[in-house]
């Protein structure tokens, strides 16, 4: 028996006031419990739907070869190989008259495929990452007249779709 029981008494009316009042608490104590449960599910499910939006209008816009998901065509991300392997066999296979070979420079960062045709030097890419302020190369070809393209392995949501990388060199190759 409890210490109210004893002193009020079971079956008294303020015994039993009390004893429904310690049941309301209980009940609205379940209930608010329940209701937390339920706004962190609603949470949970909002955050969930955010996280995966249904079209592409939701996810914000995206261009041709860029946007914030990566695209199913083949690019320098689902490529089974490395960067380097990547560009060198969308070159190689789109660009075949012409002769294509690359360097790795500075210090293994920096990677330049150079077209020629016919002797001549017909383009130069250059592969580098983002953080890279590196201007020669693109200087040197410009007082050449040598076309010259780059490419940064590193961008963020920059995904280098196969058709981006073969239009985009096709256009320099073309002058």
């Amino acid at each position: 028996m409890g210490l109210f029981s004893k002193l009020l008494g079971e079956n008294s009316e303020l015994g039993g006031l009390i004893k429904d009042v310690a049941n309301a608490i209980k009940q609205e104590s379940v209930n608010l419990h329940e209701s937390e449960k339920e706004t962190a599910e609603t949470t949970y499910d909002a955050a969930e739907a955010a996280a995966q939006p249904e079209s592409e209008t939701e996810i914000g816009p995206s261009g041709f070869s860029w946007g914030p998901f990566m695209p199913h065509e083949e690019n320098q991300y689902n490529y089974n190989g490395s960067y380097i392997e990547y560009f060198n066999d969308v070159f190689e296979r789109e660009f075949p008259s012409y002769s294509i070979s690359f360097e790795q420079t500075n210090g293994g960062r920096t990677t330049v495929f150079t077209f020629t045709d016919g002797g001549r030097t017909a383009l130069m890419v250059e592969l580098l990452s983002r953080k890279s302020s590196a201007y020669k190369l693109r200087s040197d070809c410009a007082k050449q007249g040598i076309p010259y393209l780059r490419y940064y392995y590193d961008y963020e949501g920059w995904w280098n779709t196969r058709e981006y990388v073969k239009q985009r060199t096709r256009k320099a190759l073309e002058g």
